[in-house]
């Protein structure tokens, strides 16, 4: 159970930049929910992720995984519970390092550091197991610089790191956009798969509006920092983009002439 409890942040707190972010949000994810997150620019959705993996502290609130209070817990120490996949391929990998010096540290993560043998052969078969799962060819390719991969490898291999230790957690933040639109959709398939198998407390931003839909099985969507509408069950498997629309400008009382509008 995920749990994030009246979270407010403002930004520039006292100027003329003030900004409320979040707004009192409230929002709980039972074990195994796949949480689409849409909304404009603006409506809070990359703050809310931010907020939870800890990049900074939020003004009010308090965010529970399970029932550990993480709401003053640093970020590194968050990262035992919670993975992220960013909009840039380049950030999750070191692009200096090889395939399997990335998953070995993946694979380490939160670990107590000791001397030991940099990569064990058991390790190493389990990377390319793992590694053959994507269907990329990444296996016989474990020494090769991960800069030399494509941006949609590169991603594909990020989000395998990122659940190499079943996390508590999995945050997608745009995580297909900077892709162009083959390569995002076999990159959205994988994150289907791979977070289907165990089944991961998933949230996942989104500005397309067929995927906030289509995958995973609860969509919730925000507005000037508060979650106002939150689709799941068979009211989501009948909805339309269209009548998605129409929510939205009844909850928010904005007016849209189309998604391009509700996305810009």
């Amino acid at each position: 159970m995920i749990t994030i409890h009246n979270v407010t942040k403002v930004f520039n707190k006292g100027t003329v930049n003030e900004k409320i972010a979040l707004n009192q949000v409230n929002l709980e994810l039972s074990p195994g929910d796949f949480v689409t997150v849409i909304g404009s620019n603006g409506a809070g959705k990359s703050t809310l992720l931010n907020a939870v993996a800890g990049n900074f502290e939020i003004d009010s609130g308090e965010i529970y995984i399970e029932d550990k209070n993480i709401t003053n817990l640093p970020q590194y120490k968050r990262a035992q519970f919670i993975s992220r996949v960013f909009q840039d391929p380049m950030l999750g990998t070191a692009g200096s390092m090889n395939i399997e010096e990335n998953m070995v540290m993946a694979l380490r993560r939160g670990s107590r550091l000791r001397l030991r043998k940099a990569i064990s052969h058991k390790e190493r078969a389990f990377f390319r197991e793992e590694l053959r799962k994507l269907g990329l060819g990444l296996e016989d390719r474990l020494t090769t610089r991960v800069s030399l991969l494509s941006g949609g490898q590169r991603q594909a291999l990020t989000l395998l790191m990122a659940t190499l230790q079943n996390p508590k957690l999995l945050l997608l933040d745009e995580h297909t956009a900077a892709l162009d639109p083959k390569t995002a959709e076999k990159v959205l398939d994988l994150t289907c798969r791979v977070a289907d198998n165990p089944r991961l407390t998933t949230l996942m931003i989104t500005h397309n509006l067929h995927h906030a839909l289509s995958v995973g099985n609860r969509t919730i969507m925000m507005h000037e920092g508060r979650v106002i509408l939150d689709i799941k069950g068979e009211k989501r498997a009948n909805i339309t983009i269209e009548h998605l629309l129409g929510m939205f400008e009844e909850a928010s009382g904005a007016k849209i002439e189309n998604d391009r509008m509700l996305l810009a």
